[in-house]
């Protein structure tokens, strides 16, 4: 049976909020490249796109972070028993927190697929066309991903 959280109740709300505004800070940072780097006039595009897609990052994080979740509770009952860890180094540390692992797969993904997507719809479009694609584009794949990992890795079957 999957875990699902309560992501309202007092003890994970606080989680939900660091999740979502990492995901925030993420799509400030697009704001900003698209405003002065790649010269996105339109304030209605450059705002309101980031707004959906801060949403749609936030939801695909949630189904990463509780896909990880169920692994890591499965691996707890299988080895209940076994001797304790060994000793990680900091940065794995890092790495293996559950907070920060979901936003290490989902950025890297999200950015160089907006990346790549605005380059190529650059050279067919003007430039707040070829944002509002490639936003689009990157933030569905990275739903997609999430959607995969969840099937994939956790084998959570849900419905």
């Amino acid at each position: 049976m999957p875990i699902k959280f309560r992501w309202s109740s007092k003890e994970y709300i606080s989680i939900a909020f660091m999740l979502f505004g990492a995901c925030g800070l993420f799509q400030v940072f697009f704001i900003f490249v698209a405003q002065y780097f790649l010269g996105v006039g339109n304030h209605l595009i450059v705002i309101l796109i980031p707004i959906g897609a801060t949403i749609a990052l936030f939801f695909g994080v949630i189904i990463i972070f509780e896909s990880f979740a169920q692994v890591e509770k499965r691996k707890i009952l299988k080895t209940q028993f076994s001797k304790s860890k060994q000793n990680l180094s900091k940065i794995q540390k890092f790495l293996y927190f559950p907070i920060v692992r979901p936003l290490i797969i989902t950025f890297p993904i999200f950015t160089i697929i907006f990346f790549s997507t605005y380059g190529i719809c650059y050279v067919f479009l003007n430039n707040i066309m070829s944002f509002l694609i490639a936003e689009n584009l990157a933030t569905l794949i990275s739903l997609l991903l999430a959607n995969f990992i969840e099937k994939k890795y956790a084998k959570i079957q849900r419905f």
